[in-house]
This record gives C-alpha cells, sequence and structure tokens, in this order.
C-alpha cells in the first residue's frame, strides 16, 4: 500500500487565480505561504522565512471557493503532492510541485486554545 498527503496551513499570496480549460473544466490555483519555525533559541531579531506553495483545486468545488478566498485569509489545505512539467516558449522544460487540494478550510481565528483534558 503507498500513501501520500500533504497538509499545511498558511496564508494566501494572492487573490484566488480561477481559469478554464479548453472544455470548460474550471482551475483555481492559489499560492499558500507558510513560515519557518524558529526555534526558540534563535536571536530575537532573526525573521523567519516564508515558504510559498502552489496549489490547485480543479471543477465545481474551485469555483464554490474562489468567491470566499481573498489574499491574506488564513487556509488549511490537504491534499496530494503532484510533479507538473511544462515547456516555455524557449522550449526549456520546467517541473513544478503543485500540491491538488482535496480539502481547503478557511480559518477564521488565528490563536484556538483547547483544554484536551476536558474531554477525557
Amino acid at each position: 500500500m503507498s500513501f501520500s498527503q500533504i497538509v499545511i496551513i498558511g496564508h494566501l499570496g494572492v487573490d484566488p487565480d480561477l481559469k478554464y480549460t479548453k472544455n470548460q473544466t474550471a482551475v483555481m490555483n492559489i499560492s499558500v505561504g507558510v513560515p519557518e519555525k524558529l526555534s526558540p533559541k534563535a536571536p530575537m531579531d532573526k525573521k523567519p522565512k516564508t515558504f510559498w506553495h502552489k496549489c490547485r483545486r480543479w471543477g465545481k468545488q474551485a469555483e464554490q471557493l474562489k468567491p470566499m478566498l481573498k489574499k491574506g485569509d488564513k487556509v488549511f489545505i490537504k491534499g496530494t503532492l503532484i510533479y507538473d512539467s511544462w515547456q516555455d516558449r524557449t522550449g526549456n522544460w520546467h517541473k513544478d510541485a503543485i500540491i491538488e487540494i482535496e480539502h481547503l478550510e478557511k480559518m477564521y481565528f488565528e490563536k484556538i486554545s483547547i483544554d484536551l483534558e476536558s474531554f477525557k
């Protein structure tokens, strides 16, 4: 059995881009920034790097999600990591890592504290 899944929580870097293929299938592309987690021992003036992830959702859900999202929104994404190959105008081949979105949730609360002991 094989299994590949990725989960990220981050902020949209730009407004979602919704386009349609020649067959009129909707595809939404987003870019999600995830800051690195710094060690508690890191210097106070060190700023975390932001790692950017290309993400994509196809079909009807892409059309439904697009109006609900905007630059800066915090999102939870669960999906599969794929590699997309494409050729530029000069004939050079490129390969992009893209998260194919299976589930996306807009996060409305920045900090949530849950006392797990209360659920015992």
